[in-house]
């Protein structure tokens, strides 16, 4: 059988993940909850299957960094439509015109 390699983690990406890892565990301790349950601060409701996720204000592509300001918790609806439906439209797109 074929031994696949894992990608090396550098010491800059394991000291990043363990920032996210206990942000998350402080942020999700601060998280409302109704009935025992954790719910999304956003939308009030209890999260699905994928819990509730560490999202970036500003992402991390554009600069943003990985700490309080910058963090919350969300559950994964209301993260995918932070990232993926709430963006500005730079221009008219090329086929309508």
């Amino acid at each position: 059988m074929k031994k696949t390699l894992l990608r090396q983690v550098s010491s800059k990406q394991k000291i990043e993940l363990a920032l996210r890892r206990k942000l998350k565990q402080e942020l999700l301790e601060e998280c409302p909850g109704v009935n025992g349950y954790k719910v999304c601060p956003r939308c009030l409701k209890r999260p699905d299957f994928r819990g509730l996720q560490l999202a970036h204000k500003i992402p991390l592509s554009r600069g943003g960094k990985t700490d309080r300001t910058n963090c919350e918790i969300l559950c994964a609806t209301c993260h995918f439509v932070d990232e993926h439906h709430q963006k500005e439209v730079q221009s008219e797109p090329k086929w309508s015109t």
